[in-house]
């Protein structure tokens, strides 16, 4: 075998396609309902592995406080999540009414506005998908109460 010989693996500025030269911009309200949904996926998943009572959260509550905070525990976060997913759905329905307004709307940081042919009346969809994601979140919070445990009323 002959000597070794490093490669150069890195493109010279001048030669790197202009793609990856230019830095991307997600308009802030995109990045805001993306956030939200990361957070709906993390606080559910975390809270359907705390409602085993094996998961580290749950004992690192339980050898802190008692039961009664890995209650009060459970409870915020069960709240933090219908608050989410509530917040979500009442701008579903903001967008929907905005739609059958004929006004332009922002659906997730993104302008909506419909072709002319699209009848106004479609933003009633959105209306109703968005009541049905805020009855949702409120229906989380009647089967977490519902729990033997965790029963407030």
């Amino acid at each position: 075998m002959g000597p070794l010989v490093e490669l150069e693996t890195r493109l010279p500025r001048d030669r790197m396609p202009k793609v990856f030269l230019k830095t991307v911009r997600v308009p802030r309200p995109a990045a805001i309902w993306l956030l939200g949904f990361i957070l709906i996926a993390l606080i559910g998943g975390s809270l359907a592995v705390d409602m085993t009572g094996q998961s580290a959260a749950d004992q690192y509550v339980l050898a802190r406080w008692s039961f009664e905070g890995l209650r009060v525990y459970l409870w915020l976060e069960a709240g933090l999540l219908t608050a989410v997913v509530a917040a979500l759905g009442v701008h579903v329905v903001s967008t929907g009414l905005a739609v059958t307004s004929g006004a332009q709307s922002r659906l997730f940081g993104t302008n909506l506005a419909l072709h002319p042919l699209v009848p106004r009346q479609t933003g009633y969809i959105f209306v109703v998908l968005g009541a049905a994601i805020v009855a949702l979140s409120l229906t989380t919070l009647v089967l977490f109460n519902s729990c033997v445990y965790m029963r407030l009323i």
